[in-house]
């Protein structure tokens, strides 16, 4: 038998070992972070409660700095969580489902987060064929993490609006871009996907790494552009059912 051969839904087996090996790489991820982030934690909590019992006035820059590690903690808690769920799944499950609608939930998860950050949030989904076959977990994933990066981008600018589009490409494929008026590199037309995150603020590298390799081992592409209302747009390609992607 092939090793490399395809499965019913046409996945090859070396395809199916690159998203094994993705989900290792998120268990290793989340097992390393998750201890010292909870002790972490605790010393910011304690730390808090001692500042407490001192005069407002000598402590309250201490405090608010305080306030704002705990805040990062719990982001970083957040992306070890996500994290998690990607591995909880196990073996990669890859079914026949509707880019669209998993577009829409994600939306729907990070509503609330988009809403408490003042983001408005718009979108522009293809009525053409949207249908992959994919680990829907993981590419859940990877919208997810695209949608909440571009909302902490946006917490420092005015303008604050968040649009997420969809469309069919002649190359076999749809287009998923994420676009943000958050920070960008200003004069730039082109971007390096790990540089736009570098320069945002508290950017997380790894969720960006593990999105990338998620979408790669999809036959997929993920980059980056400056987005000329300001801020920057995220694109992902992935191959429709039963087609080659040519990108």
């Amino acid at each position: 038998m092939d090793d490399a051969g395809p499965n019913v839904f046409g996945v090859s087996r070396r395809e199916l070992e690159r998203l094994r090996a993705i989900s290792r790489l998120a268990a290793t991820f989340a097992h390393n972070i998750n201890q010292p982030l909870t002790a972490a934690s605790a010393y910011l909590r304690a730390a808090q409660r001692l500042a407490g019992g001192l005069p407002k006035e000598s402590v309250a820059p201490i405090v608010g700095a305080l306030d704002k590690a705990v805040m990062q903690i719990m982001r970083a808690g957040q992306v070890v969580r996500s994290l998690s769920e990607l591995v909880a799944q196990g073996e990669p499950d890859m079914t026949l489902f509707s880019v669209n609608v998993l577009i829409e939930e994600t939306l729907s998860v990070v509503a609330a987060e988009a809403a408490e950050a003042g983001v408005s949030i718009g979108k522009r989904l293809t009525k053409d064929d949207d249908f992959i076959v994919a680990d829907r977990v993981q590419i859940r994933h990877v919208l997810a993490n695209l949608m909440r990066n571009a909302i902490e981008a946006m917490q420092d600018v005015p303008r604050r609006e968040l649009l997420v589009t969809s469309t069919t490409k002649a190359a076999g494929a749809i287009r998923v871009e994420v676009r943000d008026t958050g920070c960008g590199p200003a004069g730039k037309e082109k971007a390096d996907l790990l540089d736009l995150f570098a320069m945002r603020k508290d950017g997380m590298g790894i969720g960006l790494s593990i999105s990338r390799a998620i979408v790669e081992a999809h036959d997929g592409r993920l980059w980056a552009k400056v987005n000329p209302e300001g801020g920057a747009i995220f694109s992902c390609d992935l191959p429709l059912r039963g087609r080659a992607f040519s990108g």
